[in-house]
């Protein structure tokens, strides 16, 4: 089987949560005999129009059953409409570029359509799988050229990005489309899927709910050292600095612990439209002297950071699924989640609490810190839950739904 797939990142480039979904996914179905063709809008300069820097980067396979298209284009994850004109302005006096892309973010992301089509025609394949609402144009497009099934992929909507305040209409009706244009939709937990019943008018039997899994890296703690746990806990957040995130609710729980315990140190780690806010919250509060904030940081990178904390807080006032608090634990850290979040239908050895609820967080945060018999439970018991969580698992089941998808097409094609 051959699957033509649509998103708009991949590690090591722009690797945000969609990006490390997708590597996942897309590994497990290369081992599972499924030959993938993924589009993505941008890349290095330096990459080859079949990706194969960025494999052997990667060292994802070592066969040709997963290939890499590259689209020329400005996006890249998570771009606001308003960040997409800023990036567009530089190129703006450059008459080589000019007529190239798209005056605003959403001519982009038909512009990346047309040239997606143009891609599609060129290749052979029996399914479309397209992840979150930039590459859903793309699809449709594919699938009205090809006459292929088309599978959209939702990990966020536009409410889990916004918190509900400020939908941005446009966004709203490109996703709404793709998922009344697909033949079947994908949501990455329950939790979404009643979003897109509720807000979206999706019919529920057309909805098929794939829990996200967690991309094991190779465990090396041995001698590993951390000044900063000489004197200090540390409590730990990891991820975009914005509204869905809750890194707000993070600093209002870190002021309260903080009240009770003086020797906790916090770290914000990411970036985002909320970081100087953030700052600046920390500032007024006077307790800049508890809070380090590293900015953007690789996998590697994070990885050390889950090791070094005594505890990973997720408080996500919207997350469709949330992998984070699964890579923290598979690096031994106990996690503090939202209720409001796709990972908890499927995390249990973790504390779960609502993202508003800065004095229950706070005190959950303090359980962990002073309980060790609580902290070192969660820990061993968490480590047994996530090993069981491989991607293989989603992986076979969207092997199912695309031949569940195929035998339909067939049937009506004959």
């Amino acid at each position: 089987m051959r699957v033509l797939m649509f998103g708009w990142e991949f590690p090591p480039h722009f690797s945000g949560g969609l990006g490390t979904a997708c590597y996942g996914l897309t590994k497990s179905l290369n081992h599972l005999n499924t030959e993938v063709i993924f589009v993505m809008p941008s890349g290095p300069q330096n990459m080859t129009s079949g990706f194969v820097k960025l494999l052997v980067a990667n060292n994802l396979v070592n066969d040709d059953k997963l290939r890499f298209k590259k689209v020329d284009s400005l996006l890249t994850p998570y771009m606001t409409s308003e960040q997409y004109k800023e990036q567009y302005s530089k190129i703006a006096g450059d008459s080589s570029k000019q007529g190239l892309y798209g005056e605003d973010i959403y001519q982009e992301v038909f512009r990346f359509a047309a040239k997606a089509t143009y891609l599609a025609l060129q290749e052979n394949f029996d399914i479309i799988h397209c992840h979150d609402w930039m590459t859903y144009p793309a699809g449709i497009k594919a699938k009205e050229m090809t006459g292929k099934p088309l599978i959209v992929h939702i990990h966020a909507t536009e409410f889990d990005r916004t918190g509900g305040n400020g939908v941005n209409q446009l966004v709203y009706d490109i996703e709404r489309e793709g998922f009344h244009k697909a033949d079947l939709v994908i949501a990455n937990s329950y939790f979404i899927k009643q979003k897109l019943i509720h807000y979206y008018g999706v019919p529920e039997e057309k909805i098929r709910v794939v829990h996200n899994a967690v991309e094991f890296t190779e465990k090396n703690f041995e001698n590993e050292r951390f000044p900063i746990k000489r004197d200090d806990k540390v409590v730990l957040f990891l991820g975009r600095i914005t509204l869905q995130k809750g890194p707000d609710y993070f600093v209002e729980a870190a002021r309260k612990v903080l009240e009770k315990d003086p020797n906790v140190k916090f770290v914000i780690a990411g970036t985002g439209d909320m970081l100087p806010r953030i700052i600046n919250r920390v500032a007024e509060l006077g307790i800049s002297n508890k809070f380090l904030f590293p900015g953007f940081v690789s996998r590697d990178e994070g990885d050390r950071l889950y090791r070094m904390a005594d505890i990973f807080v997720m408080p996500s006032v919207s997350e469709p699924f949330g992998i984070v608090p699964l890579e923290a634990i598979w690096c031994e850290t106990p996690v503090i989640i939202s209720n409001q979040s796709g990972v908890s239908e499927v995390l249990h050895h973790c504390l779960k609490v609502d993202f508003w609820d800065v004095n229950e967080l706070a005190n959950k945060m303090l359980a962990l810190l002073h309980y060790s018999n609580l902290h070192t439970t969660l820990r061993e018991r968490g480590l047994e839950e996530v090993e069981k969580m491989n991607w293989d698992i989603p992986a076979k089941k969207c092997i199912d739904i695309y031949n569940e998808l195929l035998r339909k097409t067939w049937k009506v094609n004959i």
